[in-house]
Order: C-alpha cells, then structure tokens, then sequence
C-alpha cells in the first residue's frame, strides 16, 4: 500500500511505499493518504476542521497551516486577518 504524504509549507506531494519515520515526526509533513487515513470518515482526514470565528488564534494558525500557509506566515498575521483570509467556509455554513 502507498502512503501519500503532503508537506503544508510548499505543498510538495510525496508518495512512498512505507510510512517514512522521519517525515512522520516533521510538524509540516502529513500523511493525506494511506491505510491509517482511509480508516477515518470522510473530510476528517484532510485535516482539521475549519474554527469558528470564537476559537482563539492558534485554531486559526494551525487551520491555515493546514491549508497550506506556512505556519511563520500564519503566526504573523492576527486572528481578524486569519479569519478574512480563511474564514469563509466552504460549505456554505456558519
């Protein structure tokens, strides 16, 4: 089975054959596809879900991270800024 691990800073895919030890301890590599996120439901595995405009500003870091946002990029911006540029969500809700 193939592992596909995506890195959130470049967003460079990787797909490799066995889980990779030393990818899986870097914060900006994931894995997006492989036997461990194919267990989980649907769009929990993409990563996490989107905050409310009430949670504090680390939810909004690490959700634009997530999205692809290097984090020192993320950390600079404020939580109103954050929320502008990843706020609106995807789904029509909220």
């Amino acid at each position: 089975m193939t592992f596909v691990y995506r890195n959130s800073n470049t967003g460079q895919v990787v797909p490799l054959e066995q889980r990779d030890p030393c990818l899986d301890v870097l914060d900006n590599w994931r894995v997006i596809s492989g036997p461990e996120p194919a267990d989980e439901p649907g769009p929990a595995s993409a990563g996490p879900a989107r905050p409310s405009e009430h949670d504090n500003k680390a939810a909004w870091i690490e959700y634009a991270v997530s999205c692809g946002m290097a984090e020192s990029d993320a950390k600079a911006l404020s939580k109103a800024a954050l929320i502008e540029e990843f706020g609106e969500d995807p789904d029509g809700e909220d």
